[in-house]
């Protein structure tokens, strides 16, 4: 009766090597602080070992980073979500202006040799990451996407209902 498509991921960006040299820096700076409290007005220190208890915990709890990938009804939505709280909308392609969809590997390099791209988007899990796609998309006329994401069978096999010959390499239907 209906041919509604409706396939929705999480996918969680694992930490970089940037990431937890940050960590650590927190840790450290709110160590000094706390004892730096406490040197000055030893009776402040209770309160500032809480304040930086609380920073720490928030910080480290933003540095949490999901991608979610919406695919609908031959639209990708690809939303970003920070300390899983705080949700901004990265791109919304809709069918029209995808141009090429392949996984990422260096047998489907020509496909992108044809585009220029302008800007990059990559929100898979890592950049070693096995699985990973990626997807040319045109935004406005002469202007190219490149999306580097990871999506699963499922979501490929919707993909492919609506890309037919764009998406290279997938399931086959």
């Amino acid at each position: 009766m209906f041919d509604d498509t409706f396939v929705e991921e999480l996918v969680v960006r694992r930490p970089t090597v940037w990431t937890v040299l940050v960590r650590v820096g927190l840790v450290l700076v709110g160590v000094l602080f706390t004892m730096f409290g406490f040197l000055i007005i030893p009776y402040v220190f209770p309160l500032c070992l809480a304040i930086v208890c609380v920073l720490i915990y928030f910080l480290f709890r933003a540095q949490y980073v999901e991608y979610e990938y919406a695919f609908t009804n031959g639209d990708l939505d690809v939303d970003r979500i920070a300390g899983k709280r705080f949700r901004k909308r990265l791109v919304s392609i809709p069918e029209s202006q995808i141009r090429v969809m392949a996984p990422y590997q260096a047998e489907y390099e020509p496909e992108v040799r044809d585009y220029q791209v302008s800007r990059k988007l990559d929100v898979s899990p890592s950049p070693r990451a096995a699985g990973r796609w990626f997807l040319i998309y045109e935004p406005y006329e002469n202007d190219f996407g490149f999306l580097v994401f990871q999506p699963t069978e499922k979501m490929q096999t919707a993909m492919k209902k609506y890309l037919k010959d764009r998406l290279k390499g997938g399931p086959q239907a």
